[in-house]
């Protein structure tokens, strides 16, 4: 059951970056027999972000947690979070993967042709329709992340919280690390430096955390991103066995045999033994 709470833990953060506007929570426990059930409630997006057109590709988002322990051992979580299609005219489709058993796979397709995104319940067959409000000329561009790039900088901001007045406050720091190609596609890298002096986290020496990102401008995507906090170790998060060629339509059609609901507000969908 530990190491089922402390895959869920590293997944939630995951799943916020895959759902992109659509904010996700979740809740977990455990029913007869120790099986797991639980519960995502989905936040509808309230603006809708310009989708990346003609950029197609699939790659599956995988994620790596290394602990270094004081005598030198080192515990490493390796795990396949997310696999992720986009098409041509900027639909997109993610699929949640199942890590443990008893929790479903959740399915999201976004289609900005249509004006839907759309939240499939694999366990009960129910999609959840949303329509996307109308993209305005403010509205920021979308740049798909790497579903883990998104949980190391979340994880850097957590880390970067803002301290009372009197304690000292942490030191910033930001560098371009040039191009380098990933899979044969050139991205550009940046690094992050946050550098806690003595006490900004009742800590009695200094340390850093380093979070570096390596994005592909022409796919709009974070191809390699790690974050090295001595408190938790390294994560690194990447799209691997990356496609460019365009994805079979019918990925991003809700199935014919599903009911549909229309939501016009935050929805929760459930799981496992009652």
């Amino acid at each position: 059951m530990r190491r089922y709470c402390a895959l869920l833990s590293l997944l939630l953060p995951l799943a916020v970056a895959a759902f992109g506007q659509m904010q996700v929570s979740s809740s977990f426990s455990t029913g007869p027999n120790n099986s797991p059930r639980g519960s995502f409630t989905f936040q509808s997006p309230s603006f809708a972000s310009r989708p990346v057109v003609g950029a197609p590709y699939y790659g599956e988002h995988i994620s790596e947690q290394v602990q270094t322990l004081a005598n030198g051992a080192h515990i490493t979580h390796t795990n396949e979070n997310f696999r992720t299609w986009r098409d041509s005219e900027g639909r997109t489709r993610t699929e949640r993967l199942v890590i443990i058993a008893g929790v479903p796979q959740i399915i999201q397709i976004t289609d900005p042709v249509a004006g839907y995104n759309y939240v499939l319940d694999t366990e009960k067959k129910v999609v959840h329709r949303i329509a996307v409000p109308a993209v305005t000329p403010s509205a920021k561009s979308t740049r798909p992340a790497a579903a883990g790039s998104c949980n190391c900088e979340r994880t850097a901001k957590a880390a970067a919280t803002e301290p009372k007045s009197d304690e000292p406050r942490r030191h910033f720091t930001n560098e371009s690390l040039g191009t380098k190609t990933i899979d044969d596609i050139v991205v550009e890298g940046s690094r992050t430096t946050t550098l806690f002096p003595i006490g900004s986290t009742h800590n009695d020496a200094p340390f850093k955390v380093i979070l570096e990102t390596w994005r592909s401008p022409e796919l709009g995507l974070v191809l390699l991103s790690t974050n090295d906090d001595p408190r938790y170790g390294v994560s690194t998060l990447k799209i691997v066995n990356l496609n460019r060629q365009e994805p079979d339509a019918a990925l991003f059609v809700p199935p014919s045999d599903y009911a549909i609901v229309d939501e016009t507000g935050s929805f929760t969908i459930t799981s496992g033994a009652e």
